[in-house]
């Protein structure tokens, strides 16, 4: 398995010594819900397709589900509910067998040990009470999660969607980073935050909180009761949220809005191009360490005509097969290959331009600039970027143009092509 480390700049992640960009897709009831067959193709397709890593929820998600009649539970069940003392080896078996096809073809577990349903006094808990996770039990939970999985060398993620409400929920995860200092402390470990989430400073100090990520989610302005919420435009504060903390840290997006998933608590679905949207506009306000694609159907491995419990805030899904082949996964898989091409790493100026409705983004290093515009335009940037050689790529023809540039004093105009979809714009200072 490859060695995953943060680099001396605490800006990016190295592999095997060198830098790389973390693709990672989210498949969070793969161990609950498919067969080996199953699971060895998708793994496949994804290595194929250019990921690095699949999110895993270890524990089954109770509040987002369609349990289907194949599924297996990871622990024994007592009048109805789960029974924490009493653990289902047979789930954890063939969790680790996945694990050991995702080695096969060099893929990273990005495994979630525990969804914030297990966690009390949390908004999950609220909805799924049965599944909450005594605090007696927590320690001895982590540690066995850790002897099964730790030998497959995964990034851990501490939670799922919390927002940290009270001081129990920080207690639960103060104690569960304590026991992975104590034993793992080599292994990358994040908490995987609900939109808008600001982990309290004594967590973000712990020396096993190794990096940070945030969600921009599914939003599209309103929550569950028409207030105002999260939107597509988040990414750019969660971003700059997390780059202004005291202790610095590499910074990625672990979900974006799902290809498929509808506008949360609205009418309408997200399509590649939002997709390619958030990717971009992550990347190029900060969070640029990596990125997590996910599929609406597919994250929770959803079969026809079966029943699922968040249609309101989700719509319905897609059957997983059919999400699986979704055009975005291949968009996500782009953009990691136009980062690493153009060694994106040293990135370290972000901003909106000006008069674009504060859609287009710019991140800058010493000798080199990137634009992201989701709609075709000429491009007004502050400077002179007369030795500067530009091309410019369409996201979804991946055609590559060279735009015509005109410089002014002080002002340089990138003119713009007869492309007529989103683009990205590279800037490399021309040396010769």
């Amino acid at each position: 398995m490859p060695d995953i480390r943060i680099s001396k700049e605490h800006t990016y992640f190295e592999k095997n010594g060198k830098p790389f960009f973390l693709l990672c897709d989210t498949v969070w009831m793969a161990f609950q819900k498919l067969s080996l067959k199953e699971w060895r193709e998708l793994v496949r397709f994804r290595k194929e397709q250019g990921f690095d890593a699949l999110q895993i929820s270890v524990l089954p998600i109770a509040h987002d589900n369609s349990v289907g009649e194949d599924s297996v539970e990871p622990f024994c069940m007592k009048d109805g509910k789960y029974d924490f003392d009493h653990i289902n080896e047979v789930y954890f078996d063939r969790a680790e067998k996945m694990l050991r096809v995702m080695q096969e073809y060099d893929m990273i577990p990005f495994l979630h040990l525990f969804w914030v349903n297990y966690i009390p006094e949390t908004w999950a808990a609220a909805k799924s009470p049965d599944t909450v996770i005594p605090f007696d039990r927590i320690e001895g939970l982590t540690r066995y999660f850790l002897k099964r999985f730790d030998q497959y060398q995964p990034i851990y993620s501490v939670s799922g969607d919390t927002g940290f409400e009270t001081e129990t929920v920080v207690k639960y995860y103060q104690k569960i980073l304590d026991v992975m200092y104590e034993n793992h402390a080599e292994r990358l470990t994040i908490f995987h935050l609900q939109p808008e989430a600001d982990p309290p400073s004594v967590l973000c100090e712990h020396p096993q909180y190794q990096f940070y990520s945030y969600q921009s989610g599914h939003g599209a302005g309103v929550d569950g009761i028409g207030n105002p919420g999260p939107d597509q435009n988040s990414m750019l504060v969660f971003s700059r949220q997390f780059l202004e903390k005291k202790a610095k840290k590499p910074v990625m997006n672990t979900e974006i809005c799902y290809e498929g998933h509808g506008y949360g608590f609205s009418y309408g679905r997200f399509y590649p191009a939002d997709v390619r949207k958030a990717v971009w506009r992550s990347i190029l306000s900060g969070a640029s360490a990596g990125v997590t694609y996910g599929a609406h159907g597919l994250w929770q491995f959803y079969e026809s005509d079966a029943l699922f419990n968040n249609a309101e805030f989700s719509r319905m899904p897609y059957a997983w097969q059919t999400a699986l082949r979704f055009p975005g996964a291949s968009d996500a898989a782009f953009a990691k290959w136009i980062f690493e091409k153009y060694a994106l790493w040293e990135l370290c100026e972000f901003r909106t331009l000006d008069n674009y409705g504060g859609q287009v983004q710019q991140g800058c290093a010493k000798d080199k600039t990137v634009i992201y515009l989701p709609y075709n335009d000429d491009v007004v940037l502050e400077g002179d970027f007369s030795d500067y050689r530009f091309e410019a790529i369409g996201l979804e023809s991946r055609q590559v143009m060279h735009p015509l540039v005109r410089g002014k004093k002080d002002e340089t105009v990138i003119l713009k092509t007869s492309l007529n979809e989103d683009i990205l714009i590279l800037g490399v200072r021309d040396n010769f």
